[in-house]
């Protein structure tokens, strides 16, 4: 981008090459330990938002977390890429590979939603709950084996948005930096951003700033499903059915794009107890996991080549 200066979006080459570098990173080591996860944004975010939280705080107070936690974590950075960036192009590259590998994340999501799988697979609804419970807010005690399926399912196709897609989008418009900023935006959303009293007020601020920030890659995520799909022979007709009649029925602004249009793709329907229904089929079962995980398994080679294609165009 011609408009950044060159220590956030230098060479269209480098910032490939550290997107290459941090997706096998990804692939390699999908789960921080020790120091590093000591050090690790998402972390530090999420535990400073704690520190701070106090219960049944204004907007206002919530405000100010938001803004302390984001701009301290974006001036670090910023400050590590610029010097980085004056002392070696490699150095560089390698700063910008970590902050990469720490906004895009999707080897450990695929892998939670694989064992899942398989517990059900295995008829262990206790190790399937135990599983699907790391990837959801919901109560998953009393979760039957359908409600497990589409709790994974709806979880996979709702994170790909969060951790894959919008940082991908963020990352062509601005850089590392970028990805850095939706993925603190997205944490503080899951440290604060909470419907019950406790945060309704204080993590106010923190649940637009993600509706807002990832309102654009939520529904580019109905189009590289529908590419995938047509890709993998799926129903092309069902997919876009679905997501036009049930896009609107989750709570959340964004949700129900990826959650419908994926759903609708693999013939399935989706339900929240208490909450929402998508979709006119029969309730997941492992196997309509499995169709889940090959689709999104797809859409996610083909964002991360196409995001490498665009950057190398501009």
């Amino acid at each position: 981008m011609i408009f950044l200066p060159k220590f956030l979006y230098p060479s269209p080459v480098y910032l490939i090459l550290s997107l290459t570098i941090a997706t096998i990173m990804d692939f390699i080591y999908p789960y921080h330990k020790g120091f590093l996860y000591k050090i690790h944004p998402v972390h530090t975010s999420f535990i400073l938002s704690q520190k701070l939280f106090k219960p049944y705080s204004s907007k206002m107070y919530g405000f100010f977390i938001w803004i302390f936690v984001l701009l301290l974590h974006l001036f670090i950075y910023l400050y590590i890429l610029y010097i980085s960036y004056k002392l070696s192009i490699i150095i560089w590259i390698i700063v910008s590979s970590y902050i990469l590998k720490t906004s895009i994340s999707f080897t450990l999501l695929y892998e939670i939603v694989n064992n899942v799988r398989k517990s059900l697979e295995e008829k262990d609804i206790n190790k399937a709950r135990e599983f699907v419970s790391n990837i959801v807010r919901r109560h998953t005690n009393n979760l039957d084996d359908s409600h497990i399926a589409s709790a994974a399912i709806e979880s996979l196709s709702e994170s790909f948005v969060d951790s894959v897609l919008s940082p991908l989008f963020w990352l062509i418009l601005f850089g590392p930096i970028g990805s850095l900023t939706q993925r603190i935006i997205n944490t503080l959303d899951g440290s604060l951003g909470f419907k019950d009293p406790m945060y309704k007020d204080v993590g106010y601020v923190s649940a637009k700033a993600d509706t807002i920030i990832n309102y654009v890659p939520a529904r580019i995520s109905v189009i590289v499903f529908a590419i995938s799909s047509i890709i993998m022979g799926k129903d092309i007709k069902s997919l876009f059915s679905c997501w036009k009649k049930y896009r609107k029925k989750t709570e959340s602004l964004n949700a129900g794009n990826p959650m419908s249009s994926l759903a609708g793709a693999i013939k399935t329907s989706l339900e929240k107890i208490n909450s929402y229904k998508l979709c006119d089929f029969d309730l997941p079962d492992h196997n309509k996991v499995n169709d889940a995980m090959k689709l999104t398994l797809l859409s996610y080679v083909i964002s991360i080549l196409t995001s490498m294609i665009i950057i190398y165009i501009i």
